[in-house]
């Protein structure tokens, strides 16, 4: 049996609630699919190699989050993340985004 060791729960988002997302000196744009304090999947058609660290920004209605990540997984339409440094305004403003779309 696989044991599932992260420290974060994450939410698997609808194509209705996909959210953007842009590197910040870094040239892509992608939409996130899955969400958490822990970290994003980004389905781009971009890809970087494991371990590259990116400045991204997330937008979701008036709240935006700046914050570097480390890809941890790539795949063919897109990465995972692992947030580095979430802390202060931006750790507070993804909790806020969560909140709001988290099923009631």
């Amino acid at each position: 049996m696989k044991t599932d060791n992260r420290l974060y729960d994450r939410l698997y988002l609808s194509e209705t609630q996909y959210l953007n997302c842009e590197g910040l000196g870094f040239a892509f744009e992608g939409q996130i699919t899955v969400i958490g304090l822990g970290g994003l999947y980004i389905r781009t058609e971009k890809s970087y190699p494991m371990g590259t660290v990116l400045p991204v920004r997330i937008r979701a209605g008036g709240e935006v989050v700046e914050a570097d990540c480390i890809v941890r997984d790539v795949e063919p339409h897109g990465f995972g993340t692992e947030f580095v440094k979430l802390r202060g305004a931006n750790e507070d403003a993804l909790k806020r985004i969560l909140v709001r779309l988290r099923p009631a």
